[in-house]
């Protein structure tokens, strides 16, 4: 059996589904979720539901029972809240007997990386490597999904501002990242323990601007700003504090080089390349 945890969130409801579509059914495949009334539709479509809390751990015996392989989706929250989490799920996967983890890492996970999120998986990737258990990472880069958010001023004013520098990263869609993990849940035998699921290539946010630029017709710069400041602006938005200065460092991350990565290896599980950014670009902002 194939165990999905965090099912109700954007990920992991997305992995369930590409595992449906690539077996081809829902035999096998199960989900792991902290309320399952909020998962009436999987369970309407036949796939096994269980609750599965990562803060209350007696509730994740039941939950990770007779599991081949578990995809551990990284949590949300505060650094020692995340870690914390992970550990308990690592805890509770090694006791229940689970063979394998796929954990749903960073592709940024530098050890003098200046983003929290760096930490976070880094820490995780480390007590899976302790656990004694079989693990794969599967890294992601940022995710496409957000960069209508990520640019959103520029609707207003034309320009949007992030503490990127000149730095350059690559974007997938969280579909696109979800049919590689579920790719490789699959299967039979992995050939890394670590894969980075990057784009097929790299660009700063200029680069970003231009392709938003010719999607929608419209202008748009990018402006380079401090992390400090733009940790401000967010927070002045209402974000919680760790969270503005958890998106302020990873983009300060970025500045540093730590997203200049690309590899083949998304196409070594799905068998093409991702979507390149004019192509996402078209489907975030061309109706716009």
């Amino acid at each position: 059996m194939i165990l999905v945890t965090g099912a109700n969130g954007q990920l992991g409801r997305r992995i369930v589904d590409q595992l449906v579509a690539r077996r081809g059914g829902v035999a096998g495949i199960a989900a792991s979720v902290r309320d399952p009334a909020r998962a009436a539709d999987l369970i309407g479509r036949g796939i096994v539901v269980r609750q599965g809390d990562f803060d209350q751990p007696e509730t994740l015996a039941d939950a990770f029972a007779g599991v081949d392989k578990l995809v551990l989706v990284s949590t949300d929250g505060p650094n020692d809240v995340r870690i914390a989490q992970h550990r308990r799920a690592i805890a509770a996967a090694v006791a229940a007997g689970v063979g394998h983890i796929l954990y749903t890492s960073f592709i940024d996970v530098a050890a003098d990386s200046p983003a929290d999120f760096a930490a976070v998986h880094r820490a995780t990737e480390a007590d899976l490597a302790a656990s004694g258990l079989p693990f794969t990472a599967l890294r992601n880069p940022l995710y496409a999904d957000f960069l209508p958010m990520t640019v959103a001023a520029a609707r207003e004013t034309g320009s949007f501002q992030l503490p990127a520098g000149s730095g350059r990263a690559s974007f997938i869609s969280r579909t696109e990242l979800a049919d590689a993990m579920a790719a490789a849940a699959l299967a039979p035998a992995l050939a890394r323990q670590v894969y980075e699921l990057s784009g097929q290539a790299t660009h700063d946010y200029h680069d970003v601007a231009a392709a938003i630029a010719r999607a929608s017709g419209k202008s748009v710069r990018y402006q380079p700003v401090s992390e400090d400041a733009y940790a401000a602006a967010l927070e002045a938005s209402s974000l919680p504090r760790w969270l503005a200065r958890a998106m302020a460092n990873m983009y300060s991350a970025v500045a540093a080089g730590k997203f200049d990565r690309v590899s083949n290896d998304f196409a070594a599980l799905v068998g093409h390349p991702p979507r390149p950014l004019p192509c996402l670009a078209q489907e975030l902002f061309g109706s716009r």
